[in-house]
């Protein structure tokens, strides 16, 4: 079993005491994790820096500060309409994202705190389409944009980046964690041989529930010995490569990812998630990143589907468009537009998404991605 990330939340990213704790204990997590049999992908560190964040240079200097104790992943949390000092972070997140390596952040578009009805949020997201188109033309190939998202509705403390930013709850205002696994390999082995899809969803309820519970009590026993609070497992079948949650959904399809019967697929499988009898967090939902997964990058070369579809599939499932290679020459406007799209779909639903973009500089639709990242696949340019 693989766990992709253990994320450990932190009030302040500029206190050099919790940067160090929480590096600490995250080499913790990991040695009893892979003492318990699992191999642990990633670890993580997200804070809400953004109140924090004076300029560009305080920032880089966090990064080698961060860097020091071999924190490789590192979220400066989300920009609200409703913070202090917004227009500024506004403008400063794509430098900070295409000057630094470890760093991932966000803006929220849509939130339990901004009114659907506020003006802030097409404002956001043109501002938040300048960002993305800044961070195309100022990384190379536009990669930078893997560390960067639009969020709407997306709840605090979840372990996946970009959407991970801190929040205190309720009883527990410090340091947390949470954790997220790979878990397309459970929905492969429950979809492979099952004589149809209600069979499929019953058994890999069975499979998540066994597995997550022992992944449960592992990290509630680091909360009793560490005092660090445990926020909750986000289920959300995360793929990677060959472990491909598209090749997993196809086994009880017709046809191809793409085709009749997949919206159905996606909404029993997201059903079945919200349905875990553990203790959830973040997303938990169906992703469907496509420069993140083999057999989605395949479908979409082979045109299975397109940015419709997967806001189609979003409207029953997981993250909204994620990962998705968009012709380099895209404008900001056409960008704000996918932006506004994803948000009035998160707003009617009341449903986390998100949007993660990658204007590709120099290709256009067709033409086939060249990122050179053990974190992606190639796959054709979308055409919008």
């Amino acid at each position: 079993m693989k766990i992709r990330t253990i994320t450990t939340g932190i009030p302040s990213a500029f206190s050099s005491e919790q940067l160090q704790r929480a590096s600490e204990f995250n080499r913790h997590c990991r040695a009893i994790f892979e003492a318990n049999g699992y191999e642990v992908q990633t670890t993580r560190l997200s804070s809400q820096a953004w109140n924090e964040i004076l300029d560009l240079d305080g920032v880089l200097e966090l990064e080698h500060r961060a860097q020091e104790l071999g924190i490789e992943f590192f979220s400066l949390g989300s920009i609200f309409p409703d913070g202090r000092q917004t227009p500024f972070h506004l403008e400063l997140v794509a430098d900070v994202i295409s000057r630094s390596q470890i760093f991932s952040a966000s803006v929220t578009l849509t939130s339990e705190r901004i009114p659907s009805h506020d003006s802030r949020m097409l404002e956001y997201a043109e501002k938040t389409a300048i960002a993305i188109h800044h961070i195309a033309h100022n990384t190379e190939s536009g990669f930078g944009n893997m560390r960067f998202a639009a969020l709407m509705n997306c709840r605090p403390n979840t372990p996946f980046f970009p959407a991970a930013y801190w929040h205190p709850m309720e009883e527990y205002k410090g340091m947390n964690f949470g954790i997220g696994w790979q878990a397309a390999d459970l929905v492969h082995a429950a979809f492979a041989n099952a004589p149809n899809l209600d069979a499929a969803l019953r058994k890999m309820k069975g499979l998540m529930e066994q597995e997550g519970k022992q992944i449960i009590a592992l990290a509630e026993m680091i909360e009793r010995e560490t005092g660090v609070h445990f926020v909750g497992l986000d289920v959300s079948p995360a793929p990677m490569g060959n472990e491909s949650i598209a090749n997993a959904i196809e086994a009880q399809l017709p046809g191809k990812f793409g085709e009749p019967g997949t919206l159905t697929a996606a909404a029993g499988l997201t059903r079945t998630l919200d349905s875990l009898d553990l203790p959830r967090c973040g997303y938990s939902g169906l992703m469907l990143p496509v420069l993140e997964d083999d057999g989605l990058g395949k479908r979409s070369r082979e045109g299975c589907f397109n940015l419709d579809s997967l806001l189609l599939y979003s409207s029953v499932c997981g993250t909204g468009l994620d990962t998705i290679p968009i012709p380099g020459d895209t404008s900001i406007n056409q960008i704000c537009t996918i932006l506004t799209d994803v948000a009035s779909l998160s707003i009617r639903w009341g449903k986390p998404l998100s949007a993660r973009l990658f204007p590709v500089p120099g290709l256009g639709a067709g033409d086939l991605t060249r990122f050179n990242s053990p974190y992606l696949t190639n796959t054709t340019v979308m055409a919008l």
